[in-house]
């Protein structure tokens, strides 16, 4: 029964002490002359222009759709280019609402509802665009560095 206490204390300490190690400090939003420019994926080009269009060419249709792959696996697909227009934005409730660029697909259209992508970003130095392919706990990500 002592045991028992002891244990609980500790886990109940334990859980104590770590809530105070988790930041509440906002991910600061990002200005547009910071998302504006060339970034890239390898051979994949995302251009975002000021005017709110961008195109995102040679990048695989796993990427687009944001399809589920295997750790270390490569998107599935043949390689597409899209384009449309771009905000920033939300990331959504998967990335905790962390900032992100809203794409919104005008070309290729698909026929009987709007799709798009939006890509997070990260806090890292230099910045990153990523997107999740799957799940987000998977935390299997597509990034995007951009260009200088």
């Amino acid at each position: 029964m002592i045991r028992r206490i002891a244990l609980v204390a500790v886990v109940v300490a334990l859980a104590a002490s770590l809530t105070g190690c988790v930041s509440n400090t906002p991910v600061a939003t990002p200005a547009p002359a910071d998302i504006v420019g060339t970034w890239h994926h390898g051979s994949d080009r995302l251009t975002i222009n000021s005017n709110g269009t961008f195109a995102l060419a040679n990048t695989p249709l796993g990427v687009i759709e944001q399809r589920a792959v295997v750790a270390g696996a490569d998107p599935a697909g043949p390689n597409e280019s899209v384009s449309g227009t771009w905000v920033i934005g939300s990331g959504g409730t998967d990335v905790g609402g962390a900032p992100g660029v809203q794409l919104t697909f005008v070309k290729p259209k698909k026929v009987g509802f709007d799709y798009g992508i939006t890509f997070v970003v990260s806090g890292d130095v230099p910045p990153q665009l990523y997107v999740f392919l799957g799940r987000p706990d998977s935390d299997i990500r597509y990034s995007f560095t951009k260009s200088r």
